[in-house]
């Protein structure tokens, strides 16, 4: 699980803006979701508040508590965070998306269909 962490969670400049993409594609259960989620808060609280934009892959696993551990995870960004987007999302993805963000009580985070149409959108986010 820890090379897992180590490939997935991306930290990279473009123009002089720092992001940070979590590939979270490949969990297939509560367990690495939390531990993934844990990895990813100590990467995110490096960072200075609302200095950071977010990308984030879909998720192929989910119930009731992946909901929970996520709606914790986004609600522990939101301080470092100035934008953040979704990548490579289906329809299903999409409406657990939606439930996860509500429960954060937070904006949905605009999905695109691939890594570089997401920066470049970010980009324009201020």
């Amino acid at each position: 699980m820890e090379d897992y962490i180590k490939k997935n969670i991306e930290e990279f400049q473009q123009d002089g803006k720092n992001f940070i993409y979590f590939n979270i594609a490949g969990l297939s259960n509560n367990d690495q979701v939390e531990r993934f989620a844990a990895a990813a808060m100590e990467v995110i609280k490096k960072y200075r508040p609302k200095s950071v934009y977010v990308i984030t892959s879909r998720l192929e696993f989910f119930d009731t508590r992946t909901k929970e551990i996520c709606s914790e995870w986004i609600v522990f960004n939101k301080p470092y965070v100035i934008a953040s987007a979704l990548v490579s999302i289906n329809g299903i993805t999409r409406m657990v998306a939606k439930s996860i963000y509500k429960r954060a009580e937070r904006e949905l985070a605009p999905p695109f269909i691939s890594r570089d149409e997401a920066v470049a959108w970010l980009l324009t986010q201020n």
